[in-house]
């Protein structure tokens, strides 16, 4: 087994997870602003908002409720699905395709993000885990 493969996938790139998060991050950006400018706010009130104690308990809440949605269907977030790539347990290799370990994932990723060190954890990793992965026991993958 090369060390580019777990459980007879093929690890996602360092460069396809950021690219896959980027993108997801900019369509959820999209979508917040609409929002926004659905209730009458400006596009500069949503870009001079400072960070607030209560946004990690609101981040928390959107990464259960994003996992719990997408998960069951894609077998990982937006991102994921964008660029054909799913996660998958580390431990067996199995679909992660469950909402609640969706949900729980998305929920570590979203408040450790607040850390960034979790975020860049895999650019030294050599199964390419972020920290929220290996707290979750799962891996990214390349879909077959």
């Amino acid at each position: 087994m090369k060390q580019e493969e777990v459980h007879g996938y093929k690890l996602a790139s360092r460069g396809k997870r950021l690219a896959a998060t980027i993108t997801e991050g900019v369509l959820y950006t999209i979508v917040i602003i609409g929002i926004y400018l659905l209730f009458g706010k400006s596009f500069s009130y949503y870009w001079e908002q400072d960070l607030e104690l209560i946004d990690i308990p609101i981040s928390a809440v959107t990464g259960l409720i994003v996992g719990a949605i997408f998960y069951p269907i894609f077998s990982g977030n937006l991102g994921h699905r964008i660029f054909d790539l799913k996660v998958i347990s580390a431990e067996t290799g199995k679909d992660i395709n469950k909402g609640q370990e969706g949900a729980i994932r998305e929920m570590l990723k979203y408040v450790l993000g607040y850390l960034l060190i979790p975020l860049i954890w895999l650019l030294w990793d050599d199964k390419k885990q972020n920290l929220y992965d290996k707290l979750s026991k799962t891996l990214v993958v390349e879909k077959v």
